[in-house]
């Protein structure tokens, strides 16, 4: 299946429909409203990007990098809503946070991921993400380890 889509970085505007992406997504973590408003904030003590796929004109998904101190980049969370994998936005999604990372000057970049979500450890991997540890246990709702995965920029 082809779809059209575009990346562009997300506005306050969008929060309702990130709230709902994340919901929809069951790998998604479940941050508050105001954790959202705080992301979407343009005053920021750490640098931040979101940035949002939009496939006919409906947001589809979303990626939330920081880098602290030019030194160390990380995806903070990725979401596609499942109607909408398999077809690039993952990829595109994270391409645009590598970027967006790399222009502040981080050397590398850094995520977590559930160790039952084979699909995106894969993707993670294509992309240069090599896996760097374990923390057992990490997540709940449902119970699973978290992978910590490491690219260079």
């Amino acid at each position: 299946m082809k779809v059209e889509y575009s990346i562009r970085t997300a506005s306050p505007a969008d929060f309702k429909e990130l709230l709902n992406i994340a919901a929809a997504c069951a790998e998604a973590p479940r941050w508050s409203g105001d954790i959202w408003r705080n992301v979407l904030a343009s005053d920021r003590e750490v640098a931040r990007a979101v940035f949002v796929a939009q496939a006919d004109e409906n947001n589809v998904g979303f990626i939330v990098v920081s880098c602290a101190a030019a030194t160390i980049a990380e995806i903070e969370s990725v979401a596609v809503l499942p109607a909408f994998r398999r077809v690039g936005i993952g990829r595109a999604l994270c391409l645009e946070a590598m970027r967006w990372a790399r222009g502040l000057g981080a050397p590398e970049i850094e995520l977590e991921v559930r160790a039952s979500s084979v699909g995106a450890i894969a993707l993670y991997g294509v992309l240069g993400f090599v896996e760097q540890g374990r923390r057992c246990g990490y997540y709940r709702e449902p119970a699973d380890d978290a992978v910590l995965m490491v690219a260079g920029l």
